[in-house]
């Protein structure tokens, strides 16, 4: 019996390297059938054409979603597709350049601006054959294809003042204020195509660029999925590990004669979340009662319930314009020109939260205002708990990312 063994090609991670992987896909050929599958959590990969006409060309990209405004790439994503070519017969030269540029602005510090990527492909070129035609002797020319292949690959890298950064993302921003930020990192696909052009006896060439806007979105996947057990204090039982908890002290002046207010918020430890993701959470504030009812209203029904009240309205959801302790997640863009940081904080998702029970009740053999602690704790003592759930809003399509002069954080 013999046995034959399959060589596999060797692949060279030089993006200007010829030799480039092939394109797998999940979906079986028309000669090829599946024997096994597990379907996967995430969203398919895409298997649509993006196409883009023009007078003299058309663009068709391929692994795309149908109907896609812009061709959206990932991490050292592949751009294959076709270049129809409109009267072939006067082509002189084809040439596409995948383009990356980032310039940042800013009013009273200066500019800069990097390349982030830049591949030019010469994807035909007039010349004369060797050969010789049979009939008059005179040389062959030949003639440009009217579909032409199109293969580039995103780098991971591009190198700013000595150093690799990894290639950012499509971003662009606009930050009017005191001082004035304009942000801008975008990449685009160049298609050149020269063509002869004669008159009489006279002749000349003449270029025309088309362009068609990228959409890099590169991806980090968190190492882990978001364990929840229920409630979030379950889970902080079950499996602490898998929660983080962030202390932080709310300060009050010193001649109030009133105690600080200790934050704690506990939030997957996992720390880095989809933007799809929704990260659930929990909020304890404690206190003296106090201070609490400093910062909350006296009659919010977290520090007091009147008699008779049902106790399940304690985990209705707070209507949104009545709250007055919210979570949140903000963005921050921070721009580093000629020394200078100059930075921009907005909001980017806002949260839903509800209380947890036990709650401050009323007490009548001893009672301040109406209003004391629960039971079981102390004056100095006094915990209001929230659970709730936040998410970013649907329009945000960047994360955080860190490139030469530029910081985004969420």
């Amino acid at each position: 019996m013999t046995t034959v063994t399959a060589i596999l090609p060797s692949y060279s991670r030089e993006p200007s390297s010829s030799v480039l992987p092939p394109c797998y896909s999940s979906q079986p050929h028309a000669d090829e059938e599946t024997v096994a599958y597990t379907p996967r959590v995430a969203n398919p990969t895409p298997h649509g054409l993006f196409i883009r006409e023009w007078p003299q060309a058309t663009l068709v990209l391929e692994g795309q979603d149908e109907g896609s405004r812009q061709p959206t790439y990932g991490r050292a994503g592949r751009i294959i597709g076709e270049l129809g070519v409109v009267n072939p017969e006067k082509v002189a030269k084809v040439t596409v350049k995948l383009n990356g540029q980032m310039s940042l602005s800013v009013a009273d510090s200066g500019s800069v601006g990097f390349t982030l990527v830049a591949q030019t492909s010469v994807l035909w070129k007039h010349q004369l054959l060797e050969h010789v035609n049979r009939h008059d002797g005179s040389a062959v020319e030949q003639r440009c294809p009217s579909v032409l292949p199109i293969q580039f690959q995103f780098p991971s890298f591009y190198q700013a003042e000595g150093k690799d950064w990894r290639l950012p993302p499509s971003f662009e921003g606009t930050f009017l204020g005191i001082p004035a930020m304009f942000i801008r990192c975008i990449y685009t696909l160049e298609v050149t195509i020269t063509r002869t052009r004669t008159y009489h006896l006279a002749s000349w060439t003449t270029n025309k660029t088309y362009i068609t806007m990228l959409n890099f979105r590169p991806r980090t996947r968190p190492q882990r999925p978001i364990v929840l057990l229920g409630s979030v204090l379950g889970s902080i039982k079950l499996v602490p590990e898998e929660w983080l908890q962030v202390v932080t002290t709310m300060l009050v002046r010193p001649k109030s004669n009133m105690k600080p207010v200790n934050c704690h918020l506990f939030i997957p430890s996992i720390q880095t979340f989809a933007l799809t993701d929704t990260i659930p959470f929990h909020l304890q504030l404690c206190s003296t009662l106090q201070s609490l009812q400093e910062l909350l209203p006296p009659t919010s029904r977290l520090l007091k319930l009147p008699n008779g009240d049902d106790e399940r309205k304690v985990n209705d959801r707070w209507e949104e314009g009545g709250q007055t302790i919210r979570v949140t997640i903000t963005r921050q863009v921070v721009v580093e020109i000629a020394g200078r940081r100059r930075f921009r904080t907005f909001l980017v998702g806002m949260g839903n939260m509800w209380s947890v029970p036990p709650i401050a009740h009323q007490d009548n053999n001893n009672s301040r205002d109406g209003v004391t602690s629960w039971a079981d704790s102390k004056e100095d003592g006094v915990c209001l708990d929230w659970q709730g759930e936040v998410k970013v809003w649907a329009e945000l399509t960047t994360g955080g990312f860190s490139a030469s002069h530029l910081l985004v954080k969420v």
